[in-house]
Order: structure tokens, then sequence, then C-alpha cells
């Protein structure tokens, strides 16, 4: 399929892409990107902005006065305006909620195929301290979340050949990001490249577990994600390799020049990632590309992976 051309539709169910927005020149980002994705996707795209008060960025040519539109209108109307000239044919609705924006986002993510957030909103060190809507969005959403680092009309990637990293660790969640990136892959015309990484124990750790056995699981991931990608994609140029390296810098190097970076909402971590930073989170904040934080649908009854708005 040529890079551009929409996915074939093979259901009469409307996709919906949700993207929030602020008025920031990273919500724009986010505008234009989801744009795209819903073009290739032949889905409608929502346009949301939600906050509690005024909203800090406001439209180059807004006049409270003058032009009798409310402050939040105004975000939405502008967002919709670049939409439309990206996009002229694309079907998009706007909204405007006077509530918390986490809160609205991951509820319309209920209902969503995608939710596309920008890198960082009003932010600030209170956003670091309190939790950012992006992070709330990958923590608690519905559906897959994609926070937009990247200009989407770079030349890197423009002239560049397609690529998609995905993360993969052996977990459902990971086979279901991988799964997420071939599907993907095929609206790009992208190639896929799955990475795992990996280290050996700690020395204090040795003393409790062999030194055996990681080499040989690491190849099983490998293979498995090869198996998984021969099935579910078979038409997607694929590769997969294991790194001896820490998760996170091995992932942010491997994503140097791609499109995407598509990581599942969980791998096989507990308590302690919640505390220290997971995977996602720490790459979401990090990456030099967007990443797709696979989250499961809410009908996918996954009670394990998924979450409750807080």
């Amino acid at each position: 399929m040529p890079a551009g051309e929409q996915i074939p539709r093979h259901d009469d169910r409307e996709r919906t892409i949700v993207v929030g927005v602020d008025g920031s020149q990273q919500a724009r980002l986010a505008v234009k990107w989801a744009s795209d994705e819903a073009r290739r996707r032949d889905a409608t795209l929502e346009v949301i902005h939600a906050q509690i008060g005024e909203p800090e960025h406001l439209p180059g040519w807004y006049e409270e006065d003058a032009s009798g539109v409310a402050p939040g209108q105004a975000v939405v109307d502008d967002a919709v305006a670049l939409v439309a000239t990206r996009h002229p044919s694309l079907a998009v609705r706007g909204q405007v909620a006077e509530w918390p924006t986490s809160l609205v986002l991951t509820s319309a993510s209920r209902s969503a195929d995608l939710l596309v957030v920008g890198a960082r909103g009003r932010g600030g060190f209170s956003g670091l301290l309190l939790g950012s809507v992006s992070d709330q969005c990958t923590q608690y959403a519905h559906c897959p979340v994609a926070v937009v680092r990247s200009e989407p009309d770079d030349p890197i990637y423009r002239t560049a050949e397609p690529r998609i990293v995905v993360g993969i660790d052996g977990s459902s969640g990971s086979t279901r990001a991988l799964r997420w990136a071939l599907d993907e892959a095929r609206t790009r015309s992208a190639s896929v490249e799955a990475v795992f990484a990996w280290h050996y124990p700690s020395i204090r750790a040795l003393v409790t577990a062999p030194f055996t056995g990681y080499e040989e699981a690491a190849r099983q991931v490998v293979e498995s994600a090869v198996s998984e990608a021969s099935q579910w994609a078979p038409e997607v140029q694929f590769s997969a390799s294991d790194r001896v390296d820490p998760t996170v810098p091995a992932l942010l190097d491997a994503c140097t020049g791609a499109e995407l970076l598509v990581l599942g909402s969980r791998g096989h971590g507990g308590f302690l990632d919640a505390l220290l930073g997971s995977v996602a989170h720490q790459c979401a904040h990090h990456a030099p590309c967007s990443v797709v934080v696979v989250r499961p649908h809410l009908d996918e009854g996954d009670a394990a992976s998924g979450g409750s708005a807080p």
C-alpha cells in the first residue's frame, strides 16, 4: 500500500481518534499527528479542550471582546481549522468541557480507537510533581495512547525509510504492542523492528540464582516475536533482536530516526516499577520520536493490564 493511503475498511463501525488540545505548540503537533493518523485509518477526529478555568494559550487571532467566542471554544476552533487546512475531507468534531483534562480524556478514551496527547502541555515543575496529562492518560486510558514528541512534517520522516520500533518482553502486553505496531506499519508502509533488552543479574543476585538460561530465554522471546509477526502481518518487513543493555537506554537508542516507538502498557513489572517509573513512562518522556503506549481497549476485559480513571 503506498504511503499516505487509507486502510481498507472491513466493517461499518465508526473509528474515532481523540486528541486533547490546550492551545500550546505541543498540542498543535498532536493535532497534526492525530489528523494524519485519522486520514490513514479513515477515522473521525474528535478534538477536545478540557480545563477548569481559562486556557493559558490562545490563538493569535482571538480577541475576547471582538470575537464573541469563549476562550476554550477558540482553542478548539483553531485546532479544527488546522485540521481542515491539512485534510479538508476529514470528518472532525470539537468539544469543550470545564473539567479536569485527564479525567475528560480518559473518559473519552472509552469509545475511542486511539487517544493522542502532546508530550507536554501546561507542564512545569508542578506537572512533574503531580503527574502531567500525558502521564495520567498513559496510565489510565481505555485504549492505546500516542504521546506526540516530534514534528510530523520533519524532513527526517519524509526522506528516511519508514520504521517503527516496538519493545518486546514476552508478556501479553508486549504481544498487544507488537500487533498494534504491525497494523500501524501497514498504514505507513513501514518496517517494524522489535527489540528485547535484558541484562545479567547483579553479583548479589547470583548468590541465590544460577548464571544460566538468560541467553536461551532471550532467544525464545525473539523467536516468539518473529513467529507472531509472520502470522499476524506476513507482508510487513520485520526484524527482531535482543540487546544486553538496560531496557530504557536500549529502546531509546533503537528508536533514533524511527517514526514511532511502540510499547505495551505493562510488562512483567509490579509495584517497584510504579515507584521507580515504568519503561513506558520513561520512554514517553525521553524518546526522540513519538511514543504509543498500547493499553487494552475497554472491551478486551484485560483486568491485569487495565485501569480506572483517577
